[in-house]
């Protein structure tokens, strides 16, 4: 007995197998915690086992030297192998303490900088926001100053005009129009002079000036049909600085749209002034505005102020190529609020254009004024700022506190995964694949597997398996390497560690393992072979306890679910062969049910056949007598009628009366009637006898055109409604068969083929019948063709039409039961084929094949 099968009669306790480069076997010690009493009797066993020549064939180490020395190399083995693995657990320890450092490092400087980022990215996009909405609030009071100016000279505008359509202003008589327009000088207020502005631009106004305006622009526009308003200008006549606002005076009918004169109103400018003046924002801003050249019409500095007879410079020729861009954007009646810098000052320009003149207005305000307002945020920005540094302090400890929880809730939820999926399905590939794919990504492996172990071939077969690499794995070869002539063999019941710092020295790595460290878990289950969950990293790790449980754990759940997958396997098993028996039972029955629906159908159908023949076939051998006798008794009439010409009057009226010259006539007719109807009797009779067959239980030679006409003969009365039959028979021998079971076949396929002409609405509906030998492969057979020129039947329907109780028709039209019937007659009863196929005309063709094997 060597060390393995001492060591499986132990209580199982935790076990660490350390493995060499050589393979996947184990092969040096087991540590036993606290238990090192059973460990030295293992020593003794063992080296009382090596006096024995017999256990040591396998070894590939020296004969045994003298004990006393080999148990002291033995101990030193102990000891040198737990100092290296203790150095190697102590630098790997060390190795993802820093590595966890650095990550945890890492991410803090992340979330410090992305922090930082974001609350400078935050900043920046609030102070936008209130920057642009304290922008918008400054264009809104331009806005609205522009809208007052537009709404006054709206109204200017509609009282000129509403007076230009006084009929007593269309006169252009001064004598008539000065009272009228001396009264709207009253009423309205606004206007300071009226003027009447003759074609020729020669005016006179409500201060009794005269004077010429041919020159201006207002007139011209006025006369060119357009209600405007000038620039301001200075009174040729008052040679006070105004506005003129002038309306085409309209010619009466018939010349209604002919323009005769121009009524214009001076109004003075202060009302525009006195809206600049009130756009205010804060101290030292103000508002100007433009004409339609840049040259201010309104502006604080009067110097800079100029009208169409004084001249001043235009803004678009200003030095300041701020204040230059600006009036551009004035002019191309733009609407926007800029930061620009004007007079080495930063300011915002908010500006807008008039809609009722060709002039812009400008809010000018210093930048201070806007951006005051940003302190409190400026504030709140410092206090964040003065909390980051707490704030990350407290990341800190909550990702180190929370580190130690993430790595037990993945598992848990891992577990809980697997236990899912274990509960929702029954599909190993599914459970174990996902498994193993799980664990590859929460364990960062370099591969995971599952194989069964094959003892007889000491193989383990990876069937599942998840690796970056994508490559399959081959079968690991398991076998029993030695050293200092301590063995554990695989399949031991507990995780095995393997470590590339533990292989046995003197022997080379196997090419199938690649990796540095491997964990083999083995997966416990009833009925099957030996599995296990195989786990390797490429470098150096120490797998750690939690790690081990972890797989552990997961193993068992394997376990559940390949007992419950091979449970549910059998079961599916046994459902298949219960429902191919059940098929099997219903066919049979369905089968049963039919024949003995023929066979009484053809009992009763001979019974009336018997039955009518006997009346028939007295009727029949009677008929010729009563021919022979119904003709000696007209010719005896006949004779009396020539031998007396005279008869009796009573005679003659009975004659009369029984219409005796219509007998003579129509009673041979009637016998002649007779003799044809109780002949088609006896055909159909005939043929019911030839369809039933009931004295042809066995297979017997046959005529099928016989089969075929009968079988039409008895649907005589359903070939209708412009149906017709057209016969291509070939020369065809007689078959041994079953007659009235084909018989019963042609009768199904006849029927679907008049059903389906009934449903169509067409003059040409054709039932085409032929029959021909065809061979194939090497055999003769006998081939009827029954194809109709109907609707056809779907492709999505033919491959269950031949299947029982499937029917296409209507709900109690059919049961489903003959083409299925006529499957089992043609390919069952007889080894023949029956396949149901689309002409390319369109309609549907039966093609029935019948092996002929004594044909004559």
């Amino acid at each position: 007995m060597g060390i393995t099968d001492a060591y499986q009669g132990w209580d199982h306790r935790p076990t660490v197998a350390l493995f060499s480069e050589t393979g996947l076997t184990t092969w040096l010690i087991l540590i036993l915690q606290n238990d090192q009493y059973r460990l030295r009797n293992l020593i003794r066993r063992e080296h009382l086992m090596m006096q024995n020549p017999a256990n040591q064939a396998g070894s590939v180490s020296a004969p045994p030297p003298h004990q006393t020395k080999k148990l002291r190399h033995f101990w030193d083995n102990i000891s040198n192998s737990a100092q290296s693995q203790w150095q190697q657990a102590h630098s790997l320890w060390q190795h993802r303490r820093q590595r966890r450092h650095l990550l945890t490092l890492l991410i803090l400087g992340t979330t410090a900088l992305t922090i930082s980022t974001t609350a400078c990215i935050s900043y920046f996009f609030v102070r936008g926001l209130i920057l642009d909405n304290l922008k918008q609030i400054a264009l809104l009071k331009l806005e609205k100053g522009t809208d007052e100016i537009d709404r006054w000279l709206s109204s200017r505008k509609a009282e000129i005009e509403t007076i230009a359509y006084d009929p007593t202003v269309g006169t252009l008589n001064w004598q008539l129009v000065e009272p009228r327009l001396q009264g709207e000088i009253y009423r309205l207020k606004e206007y300071f002079i009226l003027s009447l502005i003759q074609p020729d631009g020669s005016f006179i106004n409500t201060l009794g000036n005269r004077a010429n305006a041919k020159d201006r622009q207002h007139f011209q526009k006025a006369m060119a049909r357009q209600l405007n308003v000038s620039d301001p200008l200075i009174g040729r006549s008052t040679k006070v600085s105004t506005i003129i606002i002038s309306a085409p005076i309209w010619a009466f009918p018939p010349a209604p749209n002919k323009v005769i004169g121009v009524l214009s109103g001076s109004i003075k400018l202060d009302r525009v002034t006195s809206v600049a003046n009130s756009l205010l924002y804060g101290s030292d801003s103000y508002a100007f505005a433009l004409n339609s050249q840049g040259v201010p019409i309104v502006h604080p500095n009067n110097n800079l102020i100029g009208n169409i007879d004084q001249e001043a410079p235009s803004f678009l020729q200003s030095k300041d190529p701020a204040l230059s861009t600006i009036a551009r954007q004035m002019i191309n009646r733009q609407t926007n609020i800029e930061l620009v810098k004007i007079d080495n000052k930063w300011v915002y320009v908010a500006y807008a254009p008039l809609k009722e003149v060709n002039w812009s207005m400008a809010l000018v305000i210093p930048r201070e004024n806007i951006e005051s307002q940003l302190q409190a945020l400026n504030l709140l920005t410092s206090v964040v700022a003065g909390l980051l540094v707490p704030a990350m302090l407290a990341a800190i400890w909550l990702i180190y506190s929370s580190e130690n929880n993430r790595a037990q809730a993945e598992r848990e939820a891992m577990l809980n995964r697997i236990a899912g999926r274990i509960r929702a399905s029954l599909e190993l590939d599914k459970i174990v694949q996902s498994t193993v794919e799980e664990i590859v990504s929460l364990l960062h492996l370099e591969r995971a597997a599952f194989g069964w172990y094959k003892p007889q071939e000491k193989t383990l077969q990876i069937l599942w398996e998840c690796c970056p690499s994508h490559s399959a794995t081959q079968g690991i070869k398991f076998e029993s390497y030695f050293l200092e002539n301590v063995l554990v063999r695989s399949g031991q019941g507990e995780p095995i560690i393997l470590s590339s710092d533990t292989w046995a020295k003197g022997v080379t790595q196997p090419p199938e393992l690649k990796a540095n460290s491997y964990l083999a878990v083995p997966v416990q289950t009833q009925n099957q072979p030996q599995g296990y969950l195989i786990c390797s990293h490429a470098t150096h790790w120490l797998w750690s306890r939690e790690e081990i449980q972890l797989l552990k754990a997961v193993a068992d759940q394997l376990a559940i679910a390949i007992t419950q997958a091979h449970l549910y396997s059998q079961t599916q098993d046994q459902v298949k062969l219960l429902n191919s028996a059940l098929n099997e039972l219903k066919k049979t029955q369905t089968h049963l049910v039919q024949s003995e629906k023929m066979s009484s159908l053809g009992q009763m159908v001979a019974g009336i056949a018997h039955e009518i023949n006997n009346p028939v076939n007295f009727i029949s051998a009677n008929l010729p007598h009563t021919s022979k006798y119904t003709k000696d008794l007209l010719e005896l009439v006949s004779l009396y009628k020539e031998a007396f010409p005279e008869v009796p009057q009573e005679i003659e009226d009975f004659s009369e009366e029984i219409e005796l010259e219509f007998i003579e006539e129509d009673l041979p007719h009637i016998l002649n009637s007779m003799k044809i109807g109780t002949e088609r009797i006896r055909s159909i009779v005939l043929s019911l006898r030839n369809f039933s067959r009931l004295d042809e239980s066995d297979k017997k030679l046959a005529d099928i055109h016989e089969g075929i006409e009968n079988t039409l003969l008895l649907l005589s009365n359903r070939i209708k409604n412009r149906i017709y039959i057209v016969k291509k028979y070939g020369k065809v021998p007689s078959v041994e068969c079953y007659p009235s079971q084909l018989n019963q076949v042609f009768m199904n396929l006849l029927s679907n083929a008049i059903d389906a002409l009934n449903e169509i609405d067409r003059l040409d509906k054709i039932i085409t019948i032929s029959t021909g030998v065809v061979r194939e492969h090497g055999g003769k057979f006998l081939k009827v063709a029954i194809a109709d020129n109907g609707p056809g039947i779907p492709d999505s329907v033919k491959d269950q039409i031949f299947n029982p109780f499937f029917t296409t028709k209507e709900v109690g039209k059919g049961t489903g039961l003959g083409l299925a019937i006529s499957y089992k007659i043609v390919v069952d009863g007889h080894g023949g084929s029956i396949k149901i196929s689309q002409p390319p005309g369109g309609g549907t063709e039966c093609l029935v094949k019948i092996p002929i094997t004594n044909g004559k």
